[in-house]
């Protein structure tokens, strides 16, 4: 049969680098055979193939892709095995999610008992939201009456004032005068303490602008320095760690995730952390891998003896690699507050006249940004609001000025509120965007009402500006900040669906193909990862996500909806247990 010029391409690509992989060794010195997929439909989010029927896989990696037959041709008279699981199923490359925490989160959280505005799914059950101050007190009441030690403490996350009132110190004094409560906030960057629970973290009244010890609130920064170390001991324990981490592996499989990228890995106790992951993670039983980004502020560069010791420690970090779980040289960084607290640094303020915060004030972020940016690390940066995306911007542009750098991904992580012009600046000094989609969704009623009005809530999350001024943009949930699901992410981004179901700012809305590329191929652009993930293409390593249904065949609608079989990881299929 007549062989067109692409599928020559293809074949001879192929064959390059799986040689240059040992591939010669797969048939000829193990004996092991390819395995050759089939399904309904193959979307590499590959330029030269995209699309496919048929996909050969050896020794983890991908040998060739393209219809059965073009795969039997360019396998050639190699051994291979036929697998046809698939044959009524879609194949999608593996989802990345390039901001999420299966320790500092998920580990955690997943400890605590869930009170929250809107429903979660988790591996233990269905939780059902709670939304109003009432309720949210009368909840924590039942829980703290069921528990039958007196002396245990009693975590819970998920509060937020805009759903369930202000809930302070001498409130949670009234459900219990004796046994600790700590309310660890929606965003996770912000607790509530009542007098037992101060009492037992051994706590003084710190002098901080970000605590206020008469309400037991702990914000930001202050919340990093005073408490957030001193739990350390109670979270970390094995036995209440190692279950919860079991809970955050089977979040991110449901959720179709291959890849994963920990922001902020090795904050509390690197060592204590990192072996904790890879305990539970570093096995055949895992069908995802993990990249560590440590954390860049001052704070955690004081155990190293300053930011230029700490950046001489971090780069000696992949000596300690596993499999799955590998330290990268790149570096997380923090600009102004939560999205979630509405602590996010704006430009033209708040409506109610609150004031934002800074995690790492703009002369720290500088400071620790040209240590690592002079030292060639690929710098990402927590940003919510559009003065944090200034200073990050004037950030950058300057270090570009001191000492320029081609393809430095200076990556804002979150970007929750900026402005289009900010967009087109973005573009033009190169910037990498990771995005968290689901505050439009899960804020966008409430903001338009207090904090930031209806002109600036409605335009949360500028995606299509981004993309139309060159940006690479990609998609993640910062679990628990949205749930582990990218299917679900790219579905905000095409709808623009906020929790009431309004549609909001819709001239922002960007297309399937784009939504997906943001959990797959670009999530791997954002971590240096392109050329080994991120697309069906040959050489690549054969991670799939297993839908049930086309994406580009539903309606965008039910983007959300599209059941996941399960994944496949390296080569070999994990199905998820229904």
């Amino acid at each position: 049969m007549k062989i067109n010029s692409k599928s020559c391409l293809m074949a001879v690509l192929a064959l390059v680098l799986f040689c240059g992989l040992g591939s010669t060794a797969w048939t000829q010195e193990k004996g092991e055979p390819a395995v050759v997929y089939t399904a309904k439909k193959i979307i590499t989010m590959d330029q030269f193939t995209p699309e496919a029927t048929a996909v050969a896989v050896a020794d983890g990696r991908i040998f060739a892709v393209g219809s059965l037959q073009e795969v039997r041709r360019q396998l050639g008279s190699a051994m291979y095995v036929m697998d046809e699981r698939f044959r009524d199923k879609v194949l999608v490359p593996g989802f990345i999610d390039n901001h999420l925490h299966p320790l500092l989160v998920g580990g955690f959280v997943l400890q605590m008992k869930f009170i929250t505005p809107f429903d979660w799914n988790l591996p233990s059950g269905r939780v059902k939201g709670v939304q109003g101050r009432d309720a949210y007190l009368a909840r924590l009441k039942e829980i703290e009456a069921g528990m039958k030690d007196p002396n245990e403490m009693l975590w819970t996350w998920g509060h937020h004032p805009l759903f369930h009132g202000d809930v302070w110190r001498e409130d949670l004094d009234k459900i219990s005068s004796t046994r600790p409560i700590i309310i660890w906030a929606r965003s996770f960057h912000e607790v509530v303490l009542n007098s037992a629970a101060l009492k037992e973290l051994g706590g003084d009244d710190p002098k901080h602008p970000q605590v206020d010890w008469m309400k037991g609130w702990f914000m930001e920064a202050g919340y990093k320095q005073h408490f957030l170390f001193k739990v350390a001991p109670y979270l970390l324990q094995p036995e209440r760690l190692m279950p919860a981490l079991k809970q955050a592996r089977e979040v991110m499989h449901l959720g179709g995730i291959t890849t994963a990228a920990d922001m902020a890995a090795g904050a509390m106790n690197l060592d204590m952390e990192f072996n904790s992951v890879k305990a539970l993670y570093e096995n055949d039983e895992t069908p995802f891998r993990v990249f560590y980004v440590p954390v860049g502020s001052e704070v955690i560069a004081s155990r190293y003896g300053g930011l230029e010791h700490a950046a001489h420690f971090y780069a000696t970090l992949p000596d300690r690699n596993t499999h799955r779980i590998r330290w990268v040289k790149q570096i997380k960084l923090f600009g102004d507050g939560a999205f979630y607290s509405q602590l996010m640094q704006m430009q033209d303020g708040y409506t109610d006249g609150h004031k934002g915060e800074w995690i790492m004030p703009p002369d720290e972020l500088e400071r620790a940004a040209r240590v690592f940016w002079n030292r060639g690390w690929q710098i990402h940066v927590h940003i919510n609001g559009d003065l944090g995306m200034k200073v990050a911007l004037d950030v950058l542009e300057k270090l570009m000025q001191e000492n320029p750098r081609k393809d430095h991904r200076f990556t804002m992580h979150h970007a929750g509120y900026f402005t289009r012009e900010q967009a087109k600046r973005m573009g033009e000094l190169g910037v990498v965007v990771s995005a968290q989609p689901y505050y439009l969704h899960a804020l966008g009623d409430k903001y338009s009402e207090v904090g930031l009005g209806p002109k600036r809530a409605h335009y949360m999350g500028r995606y299509k500006s981004l993309l139309d001024n060159g940006v690479k943009l990609s998609f993640h949930s910062d679990f628990t900040m949205a749930p582990a699901e990218p299917l679900k992410l790219a579905w905000v981004a095409v709808n623009r669906f906020c929790a009431s179901g309004k549609v909001l700012g819709p001239d922002e809305r960007i297309t399937v193909e784009q939504a997906l590329r943001a959990v797959t191929l670009d999530a791997a652009y954002a971590i240096r990862m392109e050329e080994e993930i991120g697309s069906i293409s040959p050489g690549k390593v054969a991670d799939f996500t297993v839908l049930e249904q086309n994406p580009y065949k539903v309606s965008p609608e039910k983007l959300k909806d599209i059941p996941i079989w399960g994944t496949v990881f390296e080569g070999k299929p994990f199905p998820v247990n229904k």
